[in-house]
């Protein structure tokens, strides 16, 4: 098996993990519990975005650092929809019976 495969299935792991954990969180009773993980995520993509501007502000002009910016965000908030779909489906429910 070739390397590139090991870390493909590694990062699947990884999904899966925080996706159970995710899950796990939501059955809690408090509804906020649930978003801890999404909400780390927002951060994480923030702090990416802040420090790929720091790092090439003086290389770029300020339209090529805002795309790259707006490519980083978008990237890295896929983990954040997801973890919020899964938030939604969980208590969703809660909140069209309530």
């Amino acid at each position: 098996m070739e390397p590139i495969y090991g870390i493909i299935i590694l990062i699947a792991i990884i999904f899966v993990l925080i996706a159970t954990l995710q899950v796990n969180l939501c059955k809690r009773e408090s509804r906020k519990a649930g978003l801890i993980l999404p909400a780390l995520s927002v951060i994480a993509s923030i702090l990416a975005v802040v420090g790929m501007v720091m790092s090439s502000y003086s290389e770029y002009n300020l339209g090529s650092i805002f795309y790259m910016a707006l490519q980083i965000l978008s990237f890295m908030n896929l983990p954040t929809v997801i973890l919020m779909g899964i938030y939604m489906s969980y208590h969703g429910k809660r909140m069209k019976a309530a």
